[in-house]
């Protein structure tokens, strides 16, 4: 009897226990709820309090059993780092808290943290990878969770993501992804911001019209919901895809509309001047051009000087408080010597004035018309880039190659060898494809020129009917992904080597590419077991024609425009190959400047 009495005042009293811990645990609960909310209230108007309230909200999540709340607040605070720009002890605290929510089985606060931290590494230069690594997590977080409305906005993330790597069609898809689940979830303005990134992929894809729909839809909403700022965002876009249309005056009619709003923000005026300054000069209207450009750098400047008038507001302020009583003793003596000055004096004065006058507007004439002339040479000079982008475009899509190429698999298709003509119909529509866009760009991966030049010497090795075989090594420290060089300048010298190296022979011949690393340089060689150069000269003298190509003449008058950009990085050796005392080819050494992606 005695032992069961026992027992039962035990169980009472560990009931007790546990009730007290209950208690305990629910009243921290709510403190640290009203605690979040402070947070939530103060963390843009009052940062310290902001920042008290949630580090002793992390306090109290570490006294309960429950460490979802750790989660969360932990989240919250590398928020609050990451507003005010401390990346450091923002990433410490997202990883401290995946790391809590990993050992907890928390799928919910795991997709948030991964969410998070996409957007920290989406932010640094050169991250974007590691970004959509991150989002691509928080995607399937948010789906094992069931959250839909972060499965959205991770959808937007991992959307935006892909378009600034120019994966468009992934950025289409996941797009349209959370569009669907901010229908569903009646997010009007996300789904405003999905059509506006839809728009912005269309428009990049060239599918103008689609592009302009999805604008609609985004401007009626944000028109409904009295989102200026976002709606005048909407008109820039739309300005600019007017602008890449070439349908100018429709463009200037768009985007003067958000330039002549009085409420437009600084930035978005920035961005409208700088379109109308781009479209003018489109449309060969210089002066207009040219004051839109002036317009758009003293905005820059505007904005500039705000921020540092923010940067040192306090301290002019405790400045001014110093010296403002030395200032009136200053201006009190000022005047007292104003009074005591003779009217000799004062006239000397005046016309000294008057002379400084003049010779500071001389000197801003003069320097607004050094200012003009520099702006259309800087004009000129666009003009010749832009001149020479498009000869080299029509040097790579050579019309004879172009229509060898067709006819070859022409030919293929006739005798009915269709995976041999799906393969080089493949591999001509993809060289034609990055010759367009890499014609563009002025840097390239290594990896897309190597693959371009394997397409070109398969369709060549094709005109020829196996008379050429190529060979192309790479050096085994140099991974092709990691760098990026200027487009085009190698297929010139591989043509040469074709053209004028194997073509001429009476027997098969072979071209050798090697890619290897010297320092912050690549070493591109290019060898061929032609006639050598002594040999083809004659052949041409001949025919009395020039073997020196069209290309080789553009590719030697960009690298000399490259080099005087780059002071001379680029340069190209031509030598004979000796074999056994006789020429037996060409070898062409070109050095390139290499630049890390990373």
């Amino acid at each position: 009897m005695k032992n069961k009495l026992s027992l039962l005042l035990f169980v009472i009293m560990c009931l007790g226990v546990s009730n007290a811990t209950s208690q305990s645990n629910a009243q921290s609960e709510s403190q640290i709820q009203l605690l979040i909310i402070s947070f939530q209230q103060n963390r843009f108007t009052k940062p310290a309090k902001a920042q008290k309230d949630i580090e002793k909200a992390i306090e109290l999540s570490q006294s309960i059993e429950s460490k979802n709340y750790l989660v969360s607040t932990k989240v919250l605070l590398g928020e609050f780092y990451d507003n005010r720009n401390n990346t450091q002890k923002a990433l410490l605290e997202f990883t401290e808290a995946r790391k809590i929510a990993k050992s907890i089985g928390d799928i919910s606060g795991l997709a948030l943290c991964e969410y998070n931290l996409g957007f920290l590494y989406h932010k640094q230069k050169g991250k974007k990878e590691i970004a959509l690594k991150h989002f691509n997590e928080a995607v399937d977080f948010s789906k094992k969770a069931k959250e839909k409305l972060l499965l959205a906005k991770s959808y937007n993330a991992v959307s935006f993501t892909h378009y600034d790597l120019d994966q468009l069609d992934k950025a289409e898809q996941n797009s349209i992804n959370a569009l669907i689940l901010f229908r569903e979830l009646n997010q009007r303005n996300r789904m405003a911001q999905s059509y506006m990134t839809l728009a912005r992929v269309n428009n990049k894809k060239d599918e103008f019209k689609t592009a302009i729909q999805y604008l609609d839809s985004a401007m009626v909403i944000f028109k409904e919901s009295n989102n200026t700022p976002e709606f005048n965002n909407s008109k820039l876009i739309k300005g600019e895809i007017y602008y890449r249309k070439e349908e100018y005056r429709q463009a200037i009619k768009v985007v003067k509309e958000v330039e002549e709003d009085p409420t437009v923000m600084g930035d978005q005026r920035l961005y409208a001047l700088e379109l109308l300054y781009l479209i003018n000069k489109s449309m060969n209207k210089t002066s207009a051009s040219l004051d839109y450009l002036e317009a758009s750098k003293s905005i820059q400047d505007s904005l500039a000087r705000l921020q540092r008038d923010k940067l040192m507001e306090s301290v002019l302020s405790e400045v001014e408080a110093q010296n403002k009583l030395e200032t009136l003793e200053k201006e009190a003596e000022i005047n007292e010597l104003i009074l005591k000055e003779s009217q000799y004096l004062t006239w000397f004065l005046v016309g000294i004035s008057i002379l400084l006058l003049l010779v500071a507007l001389v000197s801003f004439l003069f320097y607004r018309q050094n200012k003009m002339k520099s702006e259309r040479e800087k004009l000129k000079l666009e003009q010749e880039s832009i001149q020479l982008e498009q000869k080299l475009l029509r040097t790579q899509m050579n019309p004879h190659f172009i229509a060898n190429s067709l006819a070859a698999i022409q030919g293929n298709i006739y005798k009915q060898d269709k995976e041999k003509s799906v393969t080089y119909l493949s591999k001509f529509a993809k060289l034609m494809r990055f010759i367009l866009e890499s014609s563009r760009e002025k840097e390239v991966l290594l990896e897309k020129e190597i693959l371009s030049l394997t397409h070109y010497l398969d369709l060549q090795k094709l005109l020829l009917e196996e008379k050429l075989t190529y060979n192309i090594h790479l050096s085994p420290e140099l991974n092709p992904e990691d760098y990026k060089i200027p487009p085009m300048l190698i297929q010139p010298f591989v043509e040469n080597a074709i053209v004028h190296g194997i073509e001429l022979k009476n027997e098969p011949g072979k071209v050798e590419l090697r890619f290897e690393k010297e320092g912050d340089f690549l070493k591109v060689s290019v060898k061929d077991d032609g006639l050598g150069r002594a040999k083809v000269n004659e052949i041409y003298e001949k025919r009395k024609s020039s073997h020196l190509s069209f290309s080789t003449n553009i590719t030697n008058e960009r690298i000399e425009k490259m080099n005087t950009e780059l002071k001379g990085n680029i340069r190209s050796v031509t030598t004979d190959v000796i074999k056994s005392g006789e020429v037996s080819g060409t070898l062409v050494e070109l050095l390139l400047p290499l630049k890390n992606v990373y």
